[in-house]
């Protein structure tokens, strides 16, 4: 007779039930709109936008390319109002270390800023993104459900690239990235 010996395992590495969506390498250029509704129920989630500001002061101006949150709806808020370019398969859960979920954001992804006595160049954390993506949430019935956005950034053309995105079905479930 042989022993068997029980141990414990880890979960299987997956995520769970997910609602993918192909935005269709939706393009946001300025002075356009994007609405997303990234569960499907009708209403509009989350939304990008570009906004052109002037600095007189510094004398310059930003051509800014922003992703916006809703009552609702969360992203993910550094100290410095940034939100993280995550890679396939890095995880978004509820703790997100340096972050804080947060509703009615307005996150600056990438800017091109044009001065008078300084060079054309660009800046945020989004500028140089080929196929990242963006953490989100949403809170329905006080549960809230993890998701992301594909991103890429075209400062040549100037324009901010919207491939995939998908949202968890299960509330509270720690998901993957792009998976």
């Amino acid at each position: 007779m042989s022993a068997c010996k029980v141990q414990d395992l880890p979960a299987p590495d997956h995520n769970p039930q997910m609602r993918y969506t192909d935005l269709q390498n939706a393009e946001i250029k300025y002075n356009q709109l994007f609405v997303l509704d990234i569960d499907g129920d009708g209403s509009t989630d989350f939304f990008f936008s570009t906004l052109l500001v002037g600095d007189p002061i510094l004398q310059r101006d930003r051509l800014q390319f922003i992703a916006h949150s809703k009552i609702g709806t969360n992203l993910l808020n550094n100290d410095n109002d940034q939100s993280p370019v995550l890679n396939n398969g890095d995880k978004i859960s509820l703790i997100q270390t340096g972050y804080e979920w947060f509703e009615l954001s307005a996150i600056v992804l990438a800017e091109k800023i044009t001065g008078i006595t300084e060079p054309v160049h660009w800046a945020g954390l989004w500028k140089n993104a080929t196929h990242r993506y963006l953490p989100v949430q949403l809170k329905k019935n006080g549960k809230y459900y993890h998701g992301w956005i594909e991103i890429s950034f075209d400062t040549i053309s100037e324009k901010l690239v919207l491939h995939k995105s998908a949202i968890s079905i299960e509330a509270t479930k720690e998901i993957k990235a792009g998976v």
